[in-house]
């Protein structure tokens, strides 16, 4: 007796008729006392958006690298065919089942006297019991990891089957769905073709994204011009993360501009210090600027270092907020040394830094506390040997030299021209896309107390995408990469919103 089949499936949402998916399917086999014989699973590929990403957790990255349900479909037939099917809510998987799998042209019918759903056995089996799996499996004792993921819930819902058969193994309707399913046709099922099954996970680097780019000689000559690069960092950069779908966007460009992995890092170097040149314009480097400029080092694959290295190679008469300073400059990179006015005067002449420096925790320039609001740091890069005071510490009107390194040698650090940033105008035509975290409706209102304009689908004159998901698979999002247009969370149309610009 070939036992039974128990599935689970996420989709994007709660109907076929309305152009939901399959995002995520699991099975689990077991004997015919309910024993575990064998568990697959895989996501899908749903070719759409993801629907309520904060319900069943996928990302669009993870499905981006997934096999389609055509390609899925045979292998799955396969492993129900001649099994008694089971899951938890089995009108629900069965209906999808049955969608996707005549959308692939396999117009297979499930025979219902063939199929178990363990929600309604409940009624016999744990009398008074709610509908729920996670109350079921509570009250039969079963172990319910992973809720809202196929296999989780597909090996929960395994170990209810088990529970009920260990109860009343001679019920006749477990004979009858035997019966049915040894007798089930499923014709004309192709031979299944090789694939890999895709799990969570899956998009999660294991190092850096530019290990995707080769270590090969330079094919092109050094500064590289790489125009286009730069332009797809910029939108890659908007929202200061760089997704799965634009990393790869950005080593095909990088491929196709024939730039190696030194090119494109000295690229990134040289993008950094455009930045900061942007942020110094005023001449104060402010917390938030030192915090952004962190963040876009880490998504580059650059540390600390490289942010101090970077302020230092702007310019001379930096200002930094006070705020910054409790752990002494390490958000820089740093170890100042102070050479006069406080009470260990010189005795730090070779202070380790890279072209930043702070005050110690909690300290001022005379030793005593620190100085507040009033307290700020100078920096400027070292240009005459280390022990030389080439930054000052200023707190209120008194004045303390520090000493700090000359900044180590660096590889050659491409010339980028400034990166101002992006900005809505009033007028602007936006695009939501899928699910959101908030009401769609109540996006577009904000949007129009900005002053731009809320638009159905994206036309080359959409100025930015909004979605769910960075890497979301919507149609919406997939033209929109295609025109070029930025794809960004509802976190950074937040931000962008508070700073519309008059058009």
């Amino acid at each position: 007796m070939p036992g039974f089949a128990v599935i689970d499936l996420e989709t994007t949402g709660f109907s076929p008729r309305q152009h939901d998916r399959i995002a995520e399917v699991a099975v689990v086999l077991t004997d015919a006392a309910g024993r575990v014989q064998d568990e697959w699973c895989t996501l899908v590929n749903p070719e759409r958006d993801l629907g309520p990403q904060h319900v069943h957790g996928i990302s669009a990255a993870d499905v981006g690298l997934a096999p389609t349900f055509a390609v899925v479909a045979p292998h799955l037939a396969r492993l129900l065919e001649g099994r008694v099917i089971v899951a938890h809510n089995a009108s629900f998987d069965t209906r999808f089942l049955r969608a996707e799998l005549g959308r692939v042209g396999l117009p297979v019918g499930i025979d219902p006297l063939a199929c178990l759903c363990t929600m309604r056995l409940a009624g016999t089996f744990l009398p008074s019991a709610p509908r729920g799996l996670a109350i079921c499996c509570e009250l039969a004792g079963v172990v319910h990891d992973g809720a809202h993921s196929a296999l989780g819930d597909a090996r929960a819902t395994a170990g209810l089957l088990e529970h009920y058969l260990g109860l009343d193994d001679t019920d006749p309707l477990w004979a009858v769905a035997h019966e049915a399913s040894a007798t089930h046709s499923w014709p004309g099922l192709p031979a299944a073709a090789d694939f890999v099954p895709v799990l969570r996970g899956a998009s999660r680097p294991t190092g850096h994204w530019l290990s995707g780019l080769s270590d090969r000689l330079d094919r092109v000559p050094f500064p590289p011009q790489a125009d286009d690069y730069l332009a797809l960092l910029d939108l890659a950069l908007l929202d200061r993360y760089v997704s799965f779908t634009e990393r790869g966007a950005l080593l095909a460009a990088a491929d196709e501009a024939g730039l190696s992995r030194a090119q494109v890092e000295s690229l990134h170097h040289g993008y950094l210090d455009a930045l900061a040149r942007v942020a110094l314009t005023d001449g104060v480097l402010s917390d938030s600027e030192v915090a952004d400029l962190h963040e876009v080092a880490g998504q580059l694959g650059m540390d600390a270092d490289d942010v101090a290295a970077a302020v230092a190679r702007a310019g001379r008469g930096v200002l930094i907020g006070a705020s910054t300073l409790p752990d002494g400059g390490m958000h820089l990179g740093v170890t100042p040394a102070v050479l006069g006015g406080a009470p260990d005067a010189g005795a730090h002449p070779g202070a380790e830094a890279s072209g930043a420096v702070g005050l110690g925790a909690g300290r001022s320039a005379d030793g005593g506390p620190a100085g507040g609001a009033d307290t700020a740091v100078v920096v400027a890069p070292t240009t005459n040997g280390a022990g030389a005071p080439d930054a000052a510490v200023v707190d209120g009107e008194a004045a303390v030299l520090v000493a700090v390194t000359p900044i180590a040698a660096t590889p050659a650090v491409a010339s980028v021209a400034d990166r101002p940033r992006f900005r809505l105008a009033r007028g602007d035509e936006i695009v939501l896309t899928g699910a959101m975290t908030r009401p769609r409706e109540d996006w577009e209102r904000e949007a129009r107390g900005a002053g731009l304009a809320p638009w159905p689908n994206v036309t080359k004159r959409t100025r930015v995408v909004i979605a769910a998901d960075p890497d979301s698979l919507s149609g919406k999002a997939r033209t929109a990469r295609r025109y070029g247009i930025p794809v960004v969370s509802e976190r950074v149309f937040e931000e962008l919103l508070g700073r519309v610009t008059v058009g």
